[in-house]
């Protein structure tokens, strides 16, 4: 599904690039727009590559956040459907796991939604995004919090 394929940005301005096969395989790069990631993360997964007609196509993806400099300790997935039209979207749930003691296995998973598009966003549109998830922190913040415990 080459519909797939391309440039696709998330609500606080992180970059997706994928590609995708005719078999129902995703690769790509993972670039984070939170916190002082300086390289990007490596991306894989899969997409229903023969979906409904009428409705999204499933997709999915992960992501360790581990690059040439930096290792966070963490995996993030993806789940989701790509909608097409005139405003491609891909919307998802995520799950993001940090490593843990066994002891602290129950508090080491995070879970939220993002929106993907080919547009990237403005920074009032950004804004808007960090204030509404204050309250359940995005990936990327956490991965972010990650990183200073980590460099300090």
């Amino acid at each position: 599904m080459s519909k797939l394929s391309g440039t696709w940005y998330n609500e606080l301005g992180s970059t997706m690039t994928l590609t995708a096969d005719g078999s129902g395989g995703l690769t790509g790069k993972y670039n984070s727009a939170v916190g002082e990631a300086e390289d990007f993360y490596i991306l894989t997964g899969r997409y229903d590559a023969d979906p409904p007609s009428g409705k999204g196509t499933s997709v999915g993806w992960v992501v360790t956040f581990r690059n040439s400099k930096l290792n966070a300790h963490s995996t993030s997935t993806w789940s989701g459907q790509y909608f097409g039209g005139t405003n491609e979207t891909i919307l998802t749930h995520w799950l993001l796991t940090t490593s843990s003691t066994p002891a602290n296995v129950w508090s080491s998973t995070n879970i939220g939604t993002d929106t993907f598009t080919r547009t990237k966003p403005s920074a009032a549109e950004i804004a808007k995004a960090e204030a509404h998830s204050l309250h359940s922190p995005h990936p990327e913040k956490i991965i972010a919090t990650l990183n200073l415990k980590f460099n300090n």
